[in-house]
């Protein structure tokens, strides 16, 4: 039968442990979020559909066009692209409301709520556009790789919006549904390329899966741009992919919602995610949660104040 998990933070119900490394088929597409949540428990993986209007899709395939091109401009400053066509853009939290608005919606609530609890965090948030044909798929792996395999719970899980038909000619992603169930030893090393399958989903879809899962990305032969923005969210007690705590503007931080703050870790977690300094006019509680408020100066050696500087908006003088 199944049962809560382990870690009792979620209302996750897990499905029974299978005796061998089998993989199961992929879910069929859905757009009832209970459905997609007991997929997320059997499968490790749903597909949840009808989740972005037209006008939205379209807004996001504009934007991160724009965005995908205004940092290939960047000539030799632009991240390196790597010997394939496909760009990857990080750190989407500073690059668009549109961007932001993923995060706060009701389908991340639903869906990573379900398997990490009402408290859990943006890990990251990237973007991805090919740029021409790919010839090879990305190796199996699992999110999770850094939490011992014997942790049977999810402490991560990713979501991809999608802004274009996901399709395996496409380079959708490789899944091995059911991985997540599968004995311990078997969460170390990749297993076979023929034991995963390929997900379809049209656009306007969001499809989540178990950080515990085998996956990867997959080859797009016929060099489709295959659009989508992914938010990828972690447990509240584990370390972030991104250090929002260095790379998110200030103005992002001063202009976000009390819940998209939360998400990016500015609030406490018991006694995790403190932010020591000069006072504020927040009071902290003792082993409780609570807002940060970033304080105006760190305190040094002999009682120096030392100015909090942050990343910002603000042009810096002099720069090309």
């Amino acid at each position: 039968m199944p049962s809560p998990a382990a870690h009792r933070q979620t209302r996750y119900v897990a499905a029974p442990g299978l005796p061998e490394p089998t993989p199961l088929p992929l879910p069929e597409p859905t757009a009832d979020v209970d459905q997609a949540k007991a997929d997320l428990t059997e499968y490790g993986v749903c597909i949840l559909t009808g989740v972005l209007e037209d006008r939205e899709v379209e807004a996001l395939r504009d934007r991160l066009e724009r965005q995908a091109a205004a940092e290939r401009a960047l000539g030799d400053r632009s991240p390196y692209l790597g010997d394939h066509n496909k760009q990857l853009l990080s750190n989407m939290v500073n690059k668009g409301q549109e961007f932001l608005d993923l995060v706060v919606r009701q389908e991340a609530d639903e869906l990573a709520g379900y398997l990490l609890g009402k408290s859990f965090l943006l890990s990251s948030m990237t973007a991805g556009v090919f740029l021409g044909p790919t010839t090879e798929p990305q190796q199996l792996h699992r999110d999770q790789g850094q939490v011992p395999a014997t942790a049977d719970f999810a402490a991560s899980c990713n979501l991809f919006w999608l802004l274009d038909d996901f399709t395996p000619e496409r380079g959708s992603t490789w899944l091995v549904p059911g991985s997540h169930r599968w004995p311990a030893e078997h969460l170390i090393k990749p297993p076979p390329r023929e034991q995963a399958v390929q997900i379809t989903a049209p656009a306007g879809s969001v499809y989540c899966w178990d950080g515990r899962v085998w996956h990867s990305a997959g080859a797009n032969p016929v060099g489709h741009p295959r659009r989508h923005v992914t938010t990828f969210f972690c447990l509240p007690w584990t370390r972030q992919q991104e250090n929002w705590g260095v790379t998110c503007l200030q103005e992002v931080l001063d202009e976000a919602s009390p819940k998209l703050r939360a998400r990016l870790g500015l609030r406490t977690y018991g006694t995790l995610g403190l932010m020591s300094g000069t006072r504020t006019d927040r009071e902290a509680v003792s082993l409780g949660n609570y807002d940060v408020v970033i304080p105006d100066h760190i305190i040094g050696e002999d009682g120096a104040l030392h100015p909090m500087r942050r990343v910002s908006r603000a042009p810096i003088a002099g720069a090309d």
